[in-house]
């Protein structure tokens, strides 16, 4: 091998290597815990939803599902996330906020990321669940 292509190989490597900054790892709500799709038909939906609209098939797997003991009304969830974010670099994208009867949507973005959440009460279940997701646009 020629010391040109190996510095072009290097370098290659080198640009591969530094693609972008780490995802943040997302604020999770207080008290909320891991939850499992398939225990709530209206969270399964809600993730549904913002794998459709919002994050893609391809970046599906980055959606956390989180559940809230009781009652949490999205109001409550929204100004959380404002208030964790926007002191740090994360702007409010108004594109993103769907804010239902039933499911909300929000996205705040951070240079090439994107976090999206997405919020529903379940009466059935009884809690309130919560979907997060960090990708790079």
């Amino acid at each position: 091998m020629t010391p040109r292509f190996l510095l072009i190989a290097l370098l290659a490597l080198l640009v591969a290597a530094c693609g972008g900054a780490p995802l943040a790892e997302p604020p999770v709500y207080p008290n909320a815990t891991a939850a499992s799709r398939g225990e709530s038909p209206l969270a399964d939906a809600m993730v549904s939803g913002l794998t459709a609209e919002i994050v893609g098939e391809r970046q599906a797997s980055a959606i956390r599902l989180f559940r809230v003991p009781g009652s949490v009304a999205w109001e409550q969830v929204k100004q959380f996330y404002a208030g964790q974010l926007e002191g740090n670099g994360w702007r409010a994208d108004n594109r993103l906020l769907v804010e239902g009867d039933t499911i909300s949507y929000a996205g705040w973005r951070n240079g090439d990321q994107l976090l999206a959440l997405a919020h529903t009460e379940d009466t059935s279940t009884g809690a309130t669940y919560l979907a997060i997701a960090v990708i790079r646009q």
